[in-house]
């Protein structure tokens, strides 16, 4: 089968997080599969820096077929006339098209250009669509440009591919809806560096690493909760440690750098930027504690890693999975508020606690969580909307 997947951003791009993540794991998969996987997306490294790519040309990057096309105008909404031009001649050959949304050109103009060729689609919405990710930011603007631009394609998608049942239920068109989630490749985690090289590098061979692992957004992470929840804890522990890695996200880091001051917990949190590869690596495997604090959140990659390398964890109630982590026991789950986050974080810095929690997300996520079983499980799902057999070819 023919697929092309329609992203705004792609591999090697990697500031941009879950969608791209998310649509480079299925190429992956579905090529494995024996599938022919086709990707449109846009140059853009970060909203200030291109990727060193052939522009308008096939790249095989992991066995599939990538065009990067450069942008005009907006960075941010990724406005494309390449783009749309390359799509429109891909669609053609396409059995089945997977548009990644999230408020941008690309995934406005996939959609479109799918639907005008009457091609079975699936959206992936990474959260967009749920109440809490519209109101966050321009909440209004989101509804106006939801109605107006992204109505018909939402209502004549195949369906819409929410990635967990907290984002389903808590999303518009989620009757138009199916749960796939996300997944890790475990193949990325073979080659790990020597255990303690994160914390050699940072000082921090004595301590209790916490880590929190996402963009440096305030509101939605609960980083207000974090820190102060954080700052309390950690009196009755000088040894804890608390790590946050990630990208800054609307001038969070500067905030985040004056809370630590007034909270005078400056010895005792860590601000390391983004991290990727072998340092990401290390950073999971020499940490003692993952910490969720979110006010909403789907299915993040960073807890589903996590997870995998059986880090003890708490996360809030309004978490993509956090159903199934409460259900299994496997991690545990708090209000989304700073008294929740309070009672996380005392009992994550319980050594008692996190003996009891360590190594419990492994098994899980290697048999539901990764990209093969998940692209399979996408295929049936589209194979029980469209009829036919869809599997290896």
């Amino acid at each position: 089968m023919n697929i092309l997947q329609v992203v705004p951003h792609y591999h090697p791009a990697s500031r941009f997080g879950g969608p791209l993540k998310v649509a480079y794991g299925l190429s992956n998969a579905l090529t494995e599969l024996g599938h022919n996987v086709t990707v449109c997306t846009t140059n853009l490294a970060d909203e200030h820096n291109d990727l060193d790519v052939p522009i308008d040309s096939p790249v095989d990057v992991d066995d599939a077929t990538v065009f990067y096309e450069p942008t005009i105008y907006s960075r941010y909404w990724g406005y494309s006339p390449k783009l749309k031009k390359r799509i429109e001649k891909e669609i053609s050959n396409a059995d089945l098209v997977l548009v990644h949304a999230h408020f941008q050109y690309a995934n406005l103009i996939g959609a479109k250009i799918a639907r005008q060729h009457k091609k079975p689609y699936v959206i992936f919405p990474h959260s967009s669509l749920t109440s809490h990710g519209i109101s966050h930011k321009s909440g209004l603007l989101k509804k106006a440009y939801l109605s107006l631009l992204e109505k018909q394609n939402m209502r004549n998608a195949l369906f819409i591919a929410f990635n967990a049942p907290e984002e389903k239920d808590g999303s518009l068109h989620s009757e138009l809806g199916e749960v796939i989630p996300n997944g890790i490749a475990a193949g990325d985690f073979s080659n790990r560096p020597a255990v303690g090289s994160f914390r050699k590098s940072h000082g921090l061979e004595s301590k209790t690493i916490l880590l929190f692992l996402g963009r440096l957004d305030v509101q939605q992470k609960g980083l207000d909760f974090l820190l102060p929840a954080f700052a309390e804890v950690s009196k009755n522990d000088p040894n804890l440690h608390l790590v946050l890695a990630g990208p800054d996200e609307d001038g969070g880091e500067q905030f985040l750098k004056e809370t630590i001051a007034e909270l005078d917990i400056e010895g005792s949190v860590s601000i390391v930027g983004m991290v990727t590869g072998q340092e990401k690596i290390g950073l999971l495997q020499d940490s003692d504690g993952f910490v969720m604090s979110s006010r909403f959140e789907g299915m993040s990659i960073a807890l589903l890693e996590a997870l995998y390398f059986g880090l003890p964890i708490f996360v809030t109630e309004n978490v993509g999975m956090s159903r199934e982590l409460r259900e299994t026991q496997t991690s545990l789950v708090v209000s989304a508020d700073l008294e929740g986050v309070r009672e996380g974080m005392e009992s994550i810095a319980k050594p008692q606690t996190r003996d009891e929690l360590r190594g419990l997300g492994t098994k899980l996520i290697e048999a539901k969580y990764t990209w093969p079983a998940i692209a399979e499980h996408l295929l049936k799902t589209v194979e029980s909307k469209i009829g036919g057999n869809v599997g290896n070819e």
